[in-house]
């Protein structure tokens, strides 16, 4: 009897796959019934090889020349990660496809880019090697509940329904090689430094800088603003008159002497009803956004939250770059919302919610049918649950969000200003997400005259803030707008634009990817987080400088050409050779320049971590692949590697470690077996342990 053959991305998605099908969710290996065999990855199984592997010379990985450099694979291989368990885990998935019995390989990658490329890879490369070709086919599992997977499986589609996102997927790899490999190697040859480069970690690292370096040159300049307080009901109300500011105390002084005499004057009242809008369902991005900012959640936490709660059945797929829902899914929203059964609730049929010309693949996150026990959830796995579900609910409760507003106009001589009162009238969506603060201010009346108490005051212009990962999440999805100056209604009702130049591919990164390069340059130490911002380091100064000195002009504009490059892809406008080609002879333009530039130096202050715990004499400093003891030469060789269990550490889990003997308890741990898992890090007799 002939089998279907399902490979899963990683083993959470295999164990739900499992159930649909009508097993209990747990096997080692793989699982199978009467009708199919049911295995996964653990995630990327296979990497590009390195240029010392395609060159049969291994030596050369471990002293980099210029004069491999630029390099360009003839055709480029994937081998399998030098991991015993994914070696294990990619053998078992080469026997499964070679028996005889399995008619039929089903990729149930994550429904994105990544796991349709991840998937297949494994599977066409099993198929080089075993000289034969079988059935391939696709599932789309979004949401990743029972009932989903049992119907997708259901109605398969042919591997051939996508190719054109696999091409897009693995063009991006081979560019993210061609740069990242190339540009790594030739920067850290010239500087005597590893300098880490990629096409998506070039325009990070640079918006970073260069708003430090907009803050390190502000130069502050005094000016002198003359503010009025009027007192109404014995309540003091400061009142901002724009113009009544000037570059000079004597100028100020002249115009509050003009002043002194007269008096404020109501000259206006409105009032006004206004019916306010919930806001827009969540993308990835602006989820992250939220989180960071009301709960100051690092944007790769709230990455890791919503992918498991995905994972679990409980939100849609969450790699979206989109607000809006695809106007198919209207009768999918009609049945949810008479499984929830909420009274507040009812259907909306708006175009500020369902909007296909704003979907490419992937909708908006909401929530589905099936309901968490929100008790048994860990705290943070609720706090990003009932986010999604209130902004959800928000879009369709029945009873409108009214305002009372209130607007005072005042004139004071020829200046004017006006003061807002905002009274809810009928909360509407605010009972599930209340985004406003009520502000009550006294009753006015037309003509009524005010004796202001004037002060000049002396104040300074202030720079920029540094940037937070969440500003950066903004720069990557619009990285051509003022993030300063784009007001958040603006950008609410305002965003056809936007969305047309994301359908075009004009952004940095991916949903899926923008978090990890986040992790990489603070890893790599180019950027340190000091109070939930970002500050550029020595090192990534350097960095910077480094790209500029070689004519890397990699920036912003030119990694979202790339992007839109890779869109065209997608969209069959482009060939995959014809984009490589793009690149080569971009990376052929800048190193035929051949540049001299000063060495870097390597005998610059670098950071003490700590105090060694082996030798008790030396310094553990940052290096290569590890935080280790600057007495190294002298014999002691402790060391903590950079990446333990599949996990970066970083800078303050190893401060933490020499200065408390542990870390905080530490997510994204992933064991051999592929199992992620959660644990403290401790320091005993000189060796990191686990401390569950």
């Amino acid at each position: 009897m002939s089998k279907i053959l399902i490979i899963a991305e990683k083993p959470s998605l295999a164990k739900t796959i499992i159930k649909a099908v009508g097993g209990n969710g747990t096997f080692k290996d793989f699982y199978e019934n009467e009708n199919y065999i049911i295995t996964s990855q653990f995630g990327h199984l296979l990497e590009l090889k390195s240029i010392g592997e395609y060159k049969n010379d291994l030596e050369r990985d471990k002293k980099w020349t210029l004069d491999d450099l630029p390099y360009f694979p003839s055709e480029f291989e994937y081998k399998i990660k030098n991991d015993t368990g994914i070696k294990q885990r990619y053998n078992v998935i080469k026997d499964l496809i070679k028996r005889p019995d399995v008619t039929e390989i089903v990729n149930a990658g994550d429904p994105d880019r990544e796991g349709e490329t991840l998937v297949n890879i494994v599977i066409y490369k099993i198929f080089e090697e075993l000289r034969l070709t079988k059935e391939v086919t696709r599932v789309w599992l979004d949401p990743l509940t029972e009932d989903k997977i049992r119907a997708e499986l259901q109605k398969r589609k042919p591997i051939s329904d996508t190719q054109n996102l696999f091409v897009e997927g693995k063009t991006r790899a081979y560019l993210d090689w061609l740069y990242g490999i190339n540009l790594t190697e030739y920067n850290t040859l010239k500087v005597g430094k590893l300098m880490n480069t990629g096409r998506v970690i070039i325009p990070l690292v640079r918006w970073v800088y260069d708003r430090d370096m907009q803050i390190k040159n502000f130069i502050p300049t005094k000016y002198y603003p003359i503010t009025a307080t009027i007192n109404k009901n014995g309540k003091d109300i400061k009142l901002d008159f724009k113009e009544l500011k000037f570059d000079s105390k004597e100028q100020a002084e002249y115009i509050l002497n003009e002043l002194r005499n007269k008096n404020i004057k109501v000259v206006d009242i409105e009032n006004k009803e206004q019916i306010k809008q919930p806001k827009k369902l969540f993308s990835l991005s602006t989820l992250q956004t939220y989180m960071f900012q009301k709960y100051k959640k690092p944007i790769s936490k709230t990455l890791e939250l919503v992918q498991a709660l995905y994972e679990k059945g409980y939100l849609t797929y969450p790699r979206t770059d989109t607000e809006y829902l695809s106007e198919d899914e209207k009768d999918k929203v009609r049945n949810l919302l008479h499984t929830i059964n909420n009274i507040d609730l009812e259907f909306r049929d708006s175009k500020t919610i369902f909007d296909s010309s704003k979907v490419e693949s992937h909708t908006a996150i909401i929530i589905t049918n099936k309901v968490p026990n929100i008790d048994e959830l860990k705290e943070d796995e609720r706090q990003v649950y009932l986010t999604v579900r209130n902004r959800f609910y928000a879009n369709f409760v029945k009873e409108e969000c009214v305002l009372d507003k209130t607007i005072v106009n005042f004139s004071f001589g020829e200046y004017k200003t006006k003061i807002t009162g905002t009274a809810v009238k009928q909360q509407g969506y605010l009972k599930y997400e209340n985004d406003i603060g009520e502000n009550e201010i006294p009753s006015f009346y037309f003509n009524e005259e005010f004796m202001p108490e004037l002060k000049i005051e002396e104040s300074e212009t202030t720079p920029p803030s540094h940037l937070s990962e969440a500003d950066l999440i903004k720069l990557c999805k619009s990285p051509f707008k003022d993030i300063q100056k784009d007001s958040e209604e603006e950008a609410e009702a305002n965003d056809d634009e936007e969305y047309k130049k994301i359908l075009e591919g004009s952004m940095i990164g991916t949903e899926a990817t923008r978090a990890i390069m986040m992790e990489k340059i603070k890893n790599v130490g180019y950027v340190k987080v000091e109070k939930n911002k970002l500050i550029i380091t020595e090192y990534g100064i350097k960095f910077i400088q480094t790209l500029e000195a070689l004519n890397e002009n990699l920036w912003k504009e030119k990694t979202a050409e790339l992007n839109k490059n890779l869109k065209r892809i997608y969209r069959g406008e482009l060939t995959s050779e014809e984009v490589i080609n793009i690149a080569k002879q971009e990376l052929s333009d800048i190193m035929s320049k051949n540049i001299t530039i000063e060495k870097f130096d390597n005998n610059m202050s670098k950071e003490i971590l700590g105090k060694c715990p082996k030798c008790n004499n030396g310094n553990i400093v940052e290096n290569k692949k590890g935080y280790g003891c600057d007495r190294w030469k002298e014999g002691c060789n402790f060391i903590i590697w950079k990446t333990i269990a599949n996990k970066n550490i970083t800078k303050q889990n190893v401060k933490d470690l020499l200065t408390k003997s542990e870390t905080k308890e530490l997510d994204g741990f992933r064991s051999k077996s592929g199992k992620t898992f959660s644990s403290k890090l401790i320091l005993n007799d000189g060796k990191i342990e686990f401390k569950f």
